[in-house]
């Protein structure tokens, strides 16, 4: 199951915008990583704010792997990060981000240090 994002306040006004003709919408593209959402100290999570426009430490954008449409309002990205990135690095949020960089969603978790020999997928899923 994809873990649950924070639907940004930047993206609904664009959709808001775009209703009224006065935005484009643009279709998921990417996936954003960093290393930015927990507690330095505690190691919890923080909670991303609706009011975010940029992970709090993005180390990494790539192509998402591939994006669905698991019910009638939602939509799931899947990216993966491979054995030769980020490793020793301790990733703790992840964005969905549209064709124009434009960030929609941003989930946070616990930190987990990326290890040489390991490969992580990472599913983000946003609801309307």
């Amino acid at each position: 199951m994809a873990a649950e994002a924070v639907l940004l306040k930047s993206f609904r006004e664009r959709i808001a915008g775009h209703l009224a003709g006065t935005a484009t919408l643009y279709p998921v593209k990417y996936l954003a990583y960093g290393d930015g959402g927990h507690d330095p100290s505690t190691l919890e999570p923080i909670s991303p704010s609706e009011d975010a426009t940029a992970l709090t430490h993005e180390v990494l954008r790539k192509e998402a792997a591939s994006v669905r449409q698991e019910d009638s309002l939602s939509v799931t990205g899947k990216g993966s990060i491979e054995n030769n990135e980020l490793n020793g690095v301790q990733l703790s949020e992840a964005a969905l981000v549209d064709s124009e960089g434009n960030l929609i969603g941003i989930k946070t978790f616990a930190p987990k240090v990326k290890e040489a020999d390991e490969r992580y997928q990472i599913e983000i899923k946003v609801s309307f």
